[in-house]
Parts: C-alpha cells; sequence; structure tokens
C-alpha cells in the first residue's frame, strides 16, 4: 500500500527520500500545480520505473525539475528570450523547452538535445531538489490520460496497491499543470495552455511572434488526457439527473459542486480536478456535466483539460 508522510523538513526525511531517489526509486511530492511522480533526472532507470508505473509511452517526455537558476545553466542552455522568461516567472507554473548542455542528462530522455524545464514553486520541493543537487524528473502522479492529482489522496487512490511514497503537502494551490512553451528564432509556441498566459508572456517580451505546431513528444499534448472513468459532459447548462453537474458561477438547484460561485476561474482552476475526482467517486451519478467555463487567461487552459478529458 502507498505511503503518505505529511510534509515537513525534518532532516530525516530528506535523508529518507534522498536515498530512495539515489536507489533509483520512486517518489510523489507536492508542487503549486499538480502532485509530481519524482524519479533521478541523471538516471535512465528512474526513468523507466516512471514510464512502467504510469503506463506512459516512451516518446512522450518528461518534464526536468531544478531548485534555481544556477542549476538550469549547469544542466540546459538557456538563451536570451528563456532567460528573460525564466527571472519573471520562476519558480512558477512555466516550463521551457531548453536545449541539453550536461552529458549527465541521458540523451534518451531528450528530442534531439530538447528537454522539457522547470522550477516548481513549492518550498519542501525545491529545497529537496536543492540537496540532492541534481535535477528531478517529474511528471505528474497520475496514470497515463488519467486524471491528475492535487492532493495526496488523489495519489494515493491511483496507485493504491504499491509502496509509492507521497509527501503530504497539501492542496496544491493553482491545481492545473504548467504552461508548456517552446521558443525558437523569436517565435512562441504554446505546446500546453497554463496558468501564465499568451498575454502575460507578450508583456515580458512583446516582440514574439505566436506559431503552431503540432508537438506530440512532451507533455499534455495527447488528444484524450486527463480522464475520469465517467463519461463528461460540457458545456452543460441543464443537467440530467443522473448526472454529477459541476457548476460555475451562480448556483444551479442540481449543482454537485460548483467550481466558483464568484465566477473565479483561478478558483476552478484549484478545484476541476478535485470535484472532478468526487463525482467520478460517487455512486449516485453515472456521468459527469461540466457548466460552460469563459475562456481567457486560466480559463484557456481549463477548456483545453475538459476539451481532453472529454474525448
Amino acid at each position: 500500500m502507498t505511503i503518505i508522510v505529511k510534509k515537513n523538513f525534518s532532516p530525516s526525511l530528506f535523508k529518507i527520500i534522498k536515498d530512495k531517489l539515489n536507489n533509483q526509486e520512486l517518489v510523489s511530492l507536492p508542487t503549486e500545480t499538480v502532485y509530481g511522480l519524482a524519479g533521478l533526472g541523471t538516471k535512465i532507470l528512474s526513468a523507466k520505473k516512471i514510464y512502467k508505473l504510469k503506463n506512459r509511452p516512451l516518446h512522450k517526455k518528461l518534464i526536468f525539475h531544478c531548485s534555481d537558476l544556477k542549476m538550469v545553466k549547469k544542466f540546459f542552455f538557456l538563451d536570451q528570450e528563456n532567460e528573460i522568461l525564466a527571472k519573471r516567472f520562476w519558480p512558477g507554473p512555466l516550463t521551457l523547452i531548453l536545449r541539453r548542455k550536461s552529458l549527465q542528462i541521458p540523451k534518451s530522455l531528450t528530442i534531439n538535445n530538447d528537454c522539457a524545464v522547470r522550477i516548481p514553486k513549492n518550498d519542501f520541493t525545491i529545497e529537496l531538489i536543492k540537496k540532492m543537487g541534481l535535477p528531478l524528473i517529474m511528471p505528474s502522479a497520475n496514470r497515463f490520460k488519467k486524471l491528475s492529482p492535487i492532493n495526496a489522496k488523489m495519489v494515493s487512490n491511483q496507485f493504491e496497491g504499491t509502496n509509492l511514497l507521497i509527501i503530504d503537502g497539501g492542496k496544491c494551490k493553482i491545481g492545473l499543470e504548467s504552461t508548456l512553451i517552446r521558443i525558437f528564432k523569436n517565435k512562441l509556441e504554446i505546446i500546453r495552455p497554463g496558468k501564465i498566459s499568451l498575454s502575460q508572456i507578450k508583456k515580458v517580451l512583446p516582440y514574439i511572434n505566436l506559431f503552431k505546431n503540432k508537438e506530440k513528444f512532451f507533455s499534455g499534448t495527447s488528444k484524450k488526457h486527463y480522464s475520469p472513468n465517467k463519461k463528461i459532459y460540457l458545456d452543460i447548462k441543464k443537467p440530467a439527473n443522473n448526472s454529477a453537474y459541476l457548476n460555475f458561477g451562480k448556483k444551479h438547484t442540481k449543482e454537485f459542486k460548483n467550481l466558483s460561485e464568484k465566477g473565479n476561474l483561478n478558483e476552478a482552476a484549484k478545484n476541476l480536478y478535485h470535484f472532478i475526482f468526487l463525482a467520478d467517486q460517487n455512486n449516485d451519478f453515472k456521468t459527469i456535466s461540466i457548466a460552460p467555463i469563459p475562456h481567457g487567461d486560466i480559463g484557456e487552459a481549463i477548456n483545453d483539460r475538459l476539451k481532453r478529458a472529454a474525448r
């Protein structure tokens, strides 16, 4: 069975986690976005265990998590535009595609030496990475195509029957995966929308131009993803009686949960996966219905996740 330990900064807990990671075992860690499934970023065996446990296709590359810019620059090349974004948004929910610099990063974990990299905004996880002295590879702690977990219980539910150590850092502050982008010759590709919006990026790099490319090698690009076991229906205003209704905004008599009565998209993002999980676990309902969610800012990311979940 999984082992859940409350986050604390005791040397003994850090030692336990470090020993596990150095032995190429896996640990689930909290971040500000979703919980991650962490392994050592310099060891192929750690990556193989992540792919096997998640049942994730090998061509879907993993995100490297660093503790600070110094670590990023040691292992990856950081050009001018990416460094500007890094200094503005890190630590935080932005993932950049950077070139591998250090041969300690196995080439098999890259796409032609390109790697997805970020610095998470979580004090415990940053401190752990700092103590490790090496990047961690850390995709979301879920089975492939299933709901990303935003609390320790959701992680445990997906990996029931394993001995996975889960560090309980409470509910994630954002609740959606990071924005994932690539910059190439003053052009910007948004591979996966998230909390950091295009408008925020344009404020920092106003000259950058948007281009679209059908990226399929990094996280969040599968057509079907983030899915519960029950069928999801979108943009529903009048839910069926046997459907768990996740409302948004003004209270509805048939709602199971309200993502945000105030109509706040950040609150809706934080609640989204948890409320879908609760609806999926509730035997009173056969399906899940979601109210219309406005686009714009993090609303783009919410609708992206829902579209993939409903396929």
